[in-house]
């Protein structure tokens, strides 16, 4: 690292990026390790001025260039997909995990564990397993924790460590295996620094199914341990264990939920999906009705169902996730799941102002926590803070990589409404077409507002042959804005585009 920066450290002396990308590179540098924001960039390279992203992508393979490929293969700079760009830092000579260098954030990808057995729910149990380690690593202000979704990506997969670190932009991968045999379950782990190429410690557990959890509590606590004493120093007693149940049966279920509707991309039926996640929730909370988790998911399906009416009466819903979010709060005052889903109820109910105060306060408890970030963002969005929930929802595009493709939504609508149109139609553009029908609304409105006309028309055509009984009734009961001026320009702009009332 140090080499690189003297060769550039004098305006692009010894290589020709010119001073703009010296810039550009001394801010890579400085923050190595981190992803920069497309925004953060350009503030850079073109202090005050108004440019377009292609002139920041021009600069980006001009230093690509000029530095060459990486010793360990691949390029410096990495892109972050409609995030921004993140500079790898170089292996280090010596083994061992050791801090950071200065500005390097510490990050980590715990890799689904593979089952050695033919029992499909020992799979699930696994896949739980690693869901409650990232759920209590992310509570950790200081890591950097990748989303649960994003490291199955890898799941079965034959991938070098060395390149799903490099994919998801960590440093410590965490590996593991389960194996029921009887009533016995063996589950071995291993820790690696992988820019070290060093293995930090292995584990393994031998012992009964019903210790399952004191298991994932010893690996949970061994990891945060490890990852305090190396990086945080003394952050330890700010760990609250994310413990959903202690009942076995009831976890199962709970995984089984999980499964449905938050790890694979199925957001084509999400009324379906999430009424299948319920019955398994509903079944996890007959075996432990005390779970603050399970209510907060409860809480957080009901209120969600209640925003769109996929069930039935969406006051009676919304009554029943208030319900269960309560529960939650008054057993675990600290659930963050629990708290963006009661600012999402307040949402809906127009008590804005609270809404914001409660999606804080989960974003404050749970940093790491991608889903939390994005759903805080949603109500930031619709309570008029769009710069807010951008910075939230990027962070948790960055936290989770293979995202699902609601983030895409929750962004280009939030970019929207921050008057950031060029991005907002792109981001929708993408959405809609992973997801035909989803976005269309609000793709045909910044089309509209931008004053582009024809394409808005072209848009709700789109939209009309995925959706043909949309109507912008229907898609006003959806809605909870705070800015109704704002509000009713939209309004106007899916009519002026000729969708049906």
């Amino acid at each position: 690292m140090t080499a690189i920066a003297v060769r550039f450290s004098r305006e692009g002396e010894h290589v020709p990026i010119g001073r703009r990308g010296a810039r550009l590179l001394r801010a890579l540098l400085g923050r190595a390790g981190e992803v920069l924001t497309k925004s953060e960039l350009l503030d850079v390279g073109w202090p005050g001025l108004a440019v377009e992203e292609s002139n920041l992508s021009v600069q980006i393979a001009q230093l690509r260039k000029a530095l060459g490929p990486s010793p360990e293969g691949g390029e410096w700079i990495i892109t972050i997909p409609r995030v921004g760009y993140r500079f790898r830092p170089p292996a280090p000579e010596k083994a061992g995990a050791t801090p950071p260098r200065n500005g390097e954030r510490p990050s980590i990808a715990i890799l689904p564990f593979a089952h050695l057995g033919p029992e499909p729910d020992r799979e699930l149990f696994a896949d739980g397993l690693v869901d409650d380690i990232i759920n209590t690593l992310s509570k950790l202000s200081g890591l950097t924790v990748i989303a649960h979704n994003s490291s199955l990506f890898y799941k079965g997969r034959e991938t070098d460590i060395r390149e799903i670190a490099r994919d998801l932009g960590v440093r410590y991968v965490l590996q593991g295996s389960l194996q029921k045999s009887g009533d016995r379950i063996r589950i071995s782990v291993r820790l690696s620094d992988v820019e070290r190429a060093a293995a930090i410690w292995a584990e393994r557990y031998d012992r009964g199914l019903s210790d399952l959890f004191a298991i994932r509590d010893e690996i949970a606590l061994r990891l945060a341990t490890d990852m305090q004493v190396i990086f945080m120093q003394g952050e330890e007693a700010r760990l609250q264990y994310y413990t959903t149940t202690t009942n076995v049966e009831a976890w199962a279920c709970y995984v089984k939920g999980l499964a449905t509707i938050f790890w694979p991309d199925r957001q084509t039926k999400p009324g379906e999906d999430m009424a299948i996640a319920c019955r398994h929730w509903e079944r996890a909370l007959a075996h432990d009705p005390h779970s603050a988790a399970l209510h907060a998911m409860l809480g957080f399906a009901h209120t969600w169902n209640a925003r769109f009416g996929w069930w039935g009466d969406r006051k009676a819903y919304l009554a029943s996730g208030t319900m269960h979010i309560e529960k939650a709060l008054s057993i675990d005052p600290t659930n963050a799941e629990a708290l963006v889903s009661s600012a999402i109820a307040c949402l809906m109910e127009a008590r804005f102002d609270e809404a914001v105060g409660k999606a804080r306060r989960a974003v404050d408890l749970a940093p790491g926590a991608p889903k939390i970030a994005t759903f805080a963002g949603y109500v930031f969005t619709a309570t008029g803070l769009a710069q807010e929930a951008i910075a939230q929802i990027e962070k948790a595009i960055r936290l989770n990589p293979h995202f699902p493709q609601l983030y895409l939504s929750f962004l280009g609508n939030a970019y929207r409404l921050a008057g950031r149109m060029d991005e907002a139609i792109a981001t929708l553009e993408e959405y809609s077409a992973r997801m035909p029908g989803f976005g269309g609304r609000d793709l045909v409105i910044a089309y509209e507002r931008s004053g582009r006309h024809d394409e808005a028309k072209d848009a709700a055509a789109r939209l009309l042959k995925a959706v043909p009984d949309f109507t912008i009734s229907g898609w006003i009961a959806t809605q909870f804005r705070s800015d109704t001026t704002e509000f009713e320009a939209d309004i106007a702009a899916l009519r002026a585009a000729g969708l049906p009332d």
